[in-house]
């Protein structure tokens, strides 16, 4: 990728040697096209909190108009000053990717500090990174006393998330050459990189009409169920992201009607499908998703755990109150969307346990839930399964299948590869969080809440307080796992080495040239 600071044929890191300009005034650069058509997206986001803040008569009115204004202008220059180029390598979709994350994270912390909702820039760099990433953790102290307009944009910047901006980016591109679809796959929650149409760019606008209809419709119920037209809205752009913020404390049990949390059941338990699968059903083309055996061992599994948690939580609030609570509570905790309904914290240690192994699994591929995904656990129980029977049979001539499809053994070795790092990741991260002060608990479950992008924990982290009893350097690992889950490793850890390589050479070429 190019970048280059003048039209004197000098480049930035960004790119690679020999780009030039094309068109006068344009420059040839992936990077800085998709970052700002992003940032200008999350600027539009902005405003129209502004607006929300406006219509309720709230005080942050000229704040969130002024920077979601400020935000799109930068986005739009960096935008229109630049193009993309002809060729697009892997390692620089992973680099776009990563940063343009960053940078929304970025864009997305300044309404909370210039609003004054937060003090310091770690905590609100915080809070929107848990936005964008649909994790649902927070460090918002008084949630109900924040301004409407502040906790629509904390609404919205998980919708934004749950399909993803990249792939809103595709959508609306003029021309992503072939690196469309690799920009989708580093972006696309869940090791799926299929097409729905030969053409990416109608790909990724098919995707989103399914994500706005499914937001139309679930706000449209909510509405009817009881919901102001406000907290309809934001429930639905959280349900439909999976991310599980809500503009009240206690969550969806805030309304306290069972009506209410019937909805948000269904909408969490498709939000956690495949988003592909439910296009081609939509398309009067139902098979694939019915002969999905991740579907299908999608709903056991939330079948067996509500089973669990409804026989060993106790039923305290009757036998309807009770079943519906558990299948509440594991379809929020296998989606990844964290809403609470009830105290889980006070269940058996046992189905605490099962919770807490749920957290960094989460749903289908294609979906907007987090986690590392059902396909690669399952694609990881049969490659062991196949390795076990090779100690009877040396020379078994097995493949790694899923459900009736068939694994390369290169793609096994990378899945393989892939949960090796997770755990990695995982493990690692809970030995740092707990290195800051918290309990084994609390450090464990802050590190799958965080890298499964689920919000809510346990021990400390309940629903009330969330990440407040978690110091400072460990809300900073709980970030980093944040971004890691939701762009599922390989993207970031590439980038940064690309980016740790290119810095010392561009310097070291700079000197050069001086």
């Amino acid at each position: 990728m190019t970048l280059p600071i003048q039209s004197t044929g000098r480049v930035s890191w960004f790119g690679t040697r020999g780009e030039r300009l094309l068109s006068p005034g344009r420059y040839s650069s992936l990077v800085a096209n998709v970052v700002g058509l992003t940032i200008a997206v999350v600027g539009v986001g902005i405003a129209a909190s502004g607006v929300v803040d406006a219509i309720d008569g709230g005080p942050d009115v000229l704040v969130l108009l002024a920077v979601g204004v400020a935000v799109w202008a930068v986005g739009s220059v960096m935008w229109r000053v630049t193009i993309v180029p002809k060729q697009i390598r892997i390692l620089d979709v992973f680099t776009t990717v990563t940063l343009a994350w960053i940078a929304m994270a970025l864009a997305g912390a300044i309404p909370y500090l210039l609003t004054g909702h937060f003090d310091r820039i770690d905590d609100a760099l915080f809070e929107s990174v848990s936005g964008f990433t649909t994790t649902g953790a927070t460090v918002t102290a008084d949630i109900e006393s924040t301004s409407q307009g502040l906790l629509f944009w904390r609404s919205t910047t998980q919708w934004m998330g749950g399909m993803g901006v990249i792939v809103l980016v595709v959508a609306v591109l003029p021309t992503v050459g072939s690196g469309g679809m690799s920009l989708l796959a580093a972006e696309a929650p869940g090791p799926t990189g299929e097409r729905l149409t030969p053409r990416v760019r109608e790909t990724a606008r098919r995707l989103w009409a399914v994500y706005v209809g499914f937001t139309i419709v679930l706000a449209a119920l909510y509405a009817a169920a009881g919901m102001s037209l406000y907290d309809a809205v934001s429930h639905s752009f959280t349900s439909v992201s999976t991310g599980g913020f809500s503009p009240y404390q206690d969550s969806i049990g805030a309304f306290d009607s069972a009506l209410i949390e019937w909805i948000c059941i269904v909408a969490m338990l498709l939000a956690g499908g495949s988003f592909t699968l439910y296009y081609r059903a939509l398309k009067r083309d139902p098979k694939p998703l019915l002969r999905s055996s991740e579907f299908r061992v999608y709903l056991l599994m939330v079948a067996a755990v509500t089973l669990w948690a409804f026989v060993a939580s106790g039923n305290d609030g009757g036998q309807a109150a009770g079943f519906r609570d558990a299948l509440f509570t594991t379809a929020s905790t296998v989606t990844t969307t964290g809403y609470v309904t009830t105290e889980y914290g006070l269940w058996s240690q046992t189905t605490q346990l099962v919770l807490l192994f749920l957290m960094p699994i989460g749903a289908m591929a294609g979906s907007t839930a987090g986690g590392v995904k059902l396909v690669r656990v399952m694609a990881i129980a049969s490659f062991a399964h196949r390795e076990a029977l090779r100690h009877l049979h040396p020379h078994l001539v097995r493949p790694v299948r899923v459900g009736s499809g068939i694994l390369p053994d290169d793609v096994a070795r990378r899945v393989v590869g892939f949960m090796i790092m997770a755990l990695a990741i995982f493990g690692g991260g809970a030995v740092l969080i707990s290195a800051t002060g918290p309990d084994m608990i609390t450090s464990l479950s802050s590190s799958a809440t965080a890298f499964g992008n689920v919000g809510p924990g346990l021990g400390s982290l309940d629903h009330a307080n969330d990440f407040l009893s978690i110091p400072a350097p460990g809300r900073a690992v709980a970030m980093g796992q944040m971004l890691l889950g939701r762009l599922e490793i390989y993207p970031v850890i590439l980038a940064l080495s690309v980016i740790t390589l290119r810095i010392p050479r561009a310097l070291h070429s700079g000197r050069r040239s001086d």
